[in-house]
């Protein structure tokens, strides 16, 4: 089999198990330096990848194989593949460091993690993002833990060790020994535990409950990636500023919504993932806010009612327009404070 890959594919394959996506590939396994990848033969599949050390002269049957140079564990460690390098760094220090090329950062402790919230917080009540997260060069490890709901779901990327472990992804938990990969690839694990080996899983699970919004925190970096948008003076919904201000929200936009924002062209509603992105009316940006962050269709109705001195059906049928034509949905319910939210900042 092929044992160089198209930069493209390359690229992709890394990113894929970096971010912990499951995009084009069933599952992805890192070989570290020194690690021994006997046995990987009996468990590579066809649609499996797998980057290993370009001085291994091991090749498996099945899946796809990518040759790189250098490591991926400590801070300031470079990654290279066909002369394309990635630098991995520390969340904390990432925002204090001058970044020049493709770079990774993820969490080297429970530190890490503190200030990764701290600093989500300081979104949600400035509407200001970290440099880090939103520079298109950066690419934020395991950021795929982020859905809603603490999914729990068999692995997708390993890291074997030289000792013969084998960890969850770039900072996950160790899921076994490479003598029983049967029980690693059978082993169900969560979303928290993909940072198991250096912040604690149930830290991990603690904030994500009391910080329910923290998966579209990080869909709205993209968002700013995407769009270019100016850090603290672009307005997005949610984070420092709220199209819709009646005290009446009892719901959280769902992580994947489209986000609506305030520029000098207008109300425009983002899709991150179609690319997709329209100019509302005040109106009807009005009957998307009031949709996104309302647990049920009655009460965006009455909002909306409320608000414009609409009749409730009238109301009604703007909001089921929106929902139909324009890809919005009704929010999740709020199960506790929101720990900086714009509303508890004001």
């Amino acid at each position: 089999m092929n044992t160089e890959v198209p930069d493209q594919i390359a690229s992709r394959t890394i990113r894929e198990w970096i971010t912990g996506g499951r995009t084009d590939y069933e599952r992805i396994f890192y070989v570290a330096p020194g690690a021994n990848p006997a046995g990987l033969e009996q468990v590579v599949g066809q649609d499996d990848a797998v980057l290993l050390p370009a001085d291994s002269d091991w090749s498996p049957d099945h899946g796809l194989v990518v040759k790189y140079s250098g490591e991926m564990s400590e801070a300031g460690d470079e990654f290279f593949v066909n002369d394309r390098g990635i630098e991995l760094q520390d969340y904390i220090s990432a925002g204090f460091i001058e970044i020049v090329g493709p770079t990774a950062i993820r969490f080297f402790d429970e530190a890490g993690w503190r200030a990764f919230v701290a600093d989500a917080e300081l979104a949600r009540r400035t509407g200001v993002f970290p440099t880090a997260l939103i520079d298109p060069r950066v690419l934020m490890a395991d950021r795929a833990m982020f859905v809603p709901g603490g999914s729990t779901s068999l692995p997708h990327a390993f890291r074997l060790e030289a000792d013969g472990y084998i960890h969850l992804g770039m900072q996950g938990i160790p899921l076994g020994h490479m003598d029983n990969w049967d029980a690693v690839l059978g082993s169900a694990v969560s979303t928290a535990d993909a940072l198991g080996a250096f912040v604690p899983p149930v830290v991990v699970r603690a904030d994500l409950g009391t910080h329910p919004w923290l998966p579209r925190y990080m869909n709205s970096t993209e968002l700013i990636k995407t769009l270019q948008l100016d850090n603290g003076t672009a307005k997005i919904d949610g984070f420092g500023w709220s199209n819709i201000d009646d005290k009446r929200a009892d719901a959280e936009p769902s992580s994947t919504d489209p986000f609506m924002l305030d520029t000098p062209s207008g109300l425009i509603l983002a899709d991150i993932a179609t690319r997709r992105r329209q100019l509302l009316t005040p109106l009807t940006a009005e009957v998307v806010s009031a949709i996104q962050t309302s647990s049920s269709l009655e009460l965006a109705r009455d909002r909306v009612s409320t608000r414009q001195n609409i009749d409730q059906s009238v109301a009604a049928k703007l909001c089921t327009d929106a929902i139909e034509l324009l890809n919005v949905n009704l929010g999740h319910q709020r199960e506790l404070p929101l720990i900086g939210s714009p509303e508890n900042a004001r």
